[in-house]
Protein backbone atom coordinates (compact mmCIF):
# COMPACT_ATOMS: atom_id res chain seq x y z
CA UNK A 1 0.00 0.00 0.00
CA UNK A 2 1.50 3.33 -1.03
CA UNK A 3 1.59 6.41 1.26
CA UNK A 4 -1.34 8.07 -0.53
CA UNK A 5 -3.57 5.05 0.04
CA UNK A 6 -2.43 4.82 3.66
CA UNK A 7 -3.26 8.47 4.34
CA UNK A 8 -6.71 8.07 2.76
CA UNK A 9 -7.37 4.97 4.85
CA UNK A 10 -6.22 6.64 8.08
CA UNK A 11 -8.31 9.71 7.29
CA UNK A 12 -11.39 7.59 6.62
CA UNK A 13 -10.99 5.66 9.86
CA UNK A 14 -10.41 8.83 11.90
CA UNK A 15 -13.34 10.55 10.22
CA UNK A 16 -15.64 7.63 10.94
CA UNK A 17 -14.49 7.51 14.55
CA UNK A 18 -15.05 11.25 15.01
CA UNK A 19 -18.49 11.00 13.41
CA UNK A 20 -19.46 8.10 15.68
CA UNK A 21 -18.21 10.00 18.73
CA UNK A 22 -20.17 13.09 17.72
CA UNK A 23 -23.32 11.05 17.23
CA UNK A 24 -22.81 9.36 20.58
CA UNK A 25 -22.38 12.67 22.39
CA UNK A 26 -25.43 14.15 20.69
CA UNK A 27 -27.58 11.11 21.47
CA UNK A 28 -26.34 10.98 25.06
CA UNK A 29 -27.84 14.41 25.65
CA UNK A 30 -31.20 13.11 24.45
CA UNK A 31 -31.21 10.06 26.74
CA UNK A 32 -30.39 11.70 30.08
CA UNK A 33 -33.11 10.83 32.60
CA UNK A 34 -35.03 13.53 34.38
CA UNK A 35 -35.19 15.90 31.46
CA UNK A 36 -38.39 17.68 30.64
CA UNK A 37 -39.95 16.57 27.34
CA UNK A 38 -39.83 20.11 25.95
CA UNK A 39 -36.05 20.15 26.48
CA UNK A 40 -35.64 16.81 24.72
CA UNK A 41 -37.51 18.08 21.66
CA UNK A 42 -35.46 21.29 21.61
CA UNK A 43 -32.22 19.28 21.83
CA UNK A 44 -33.12 17.36 18.67
CA UNK A 45 -33.52 20.41 16.47
CA UNK A 46 -30.38 21.99 15.09
CA UNK A 47 -30.69 25.59 14.05
CA UNK A 48 -29.47 26.61 10.61
CA UNK A 49 -26.97 29.06 12.09
CA UNK A 50 -25.41 26.34 14.23
CA UNK A 51 -25.17 24.00 11.25
CA UNK A 52 -23.44 26.71 9.20
CA UNK A 53 -20.97 27.38 12.03
CA UNK A 54 -20.21 23.68 12.22
CA UNK A 55 -19.65 23.38 8.46
CA UNK A 56 -17.35 26.42 8.44
CA UNK A 57 -15.38 24.98 11.37
CA UNK A 58 -14.98 21.65 9.60
CA UNK A 59 -13.84 23.43 6.44
CA UNK A 60 -11.25 25.32 8.52
CA UNK A 61 -9.91 22.09 10.01
CA UNK A 62 -9.69 20.49 6.56
CA UNK A 63 -7.90 23.57 5.22
CA UNK A 64 -5.43 23.35 8.11
CA UNK A 65 -4.82 19.68 7.38
CA UNK A 66 -4.20 20.39 3.72
CA UNK A 67 -1.77 23.18 4.59
CA UNK A 68 0.30 20.73 6.64
CA UNK A 69 1.29 19.03 3.40
CA UNK A 70 2.31 22.33 1.78
CA UNK A 71 4.34 23.46 4.81
CA UNK A 72 6.18 20.14 5.15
Amino acid sequence: MNPKQQSILVGAVLGAAMGALGGFLFARGLDEPGQDESLAVAARSVHAGDAIKLIISIMGVLRGISSLRAAG
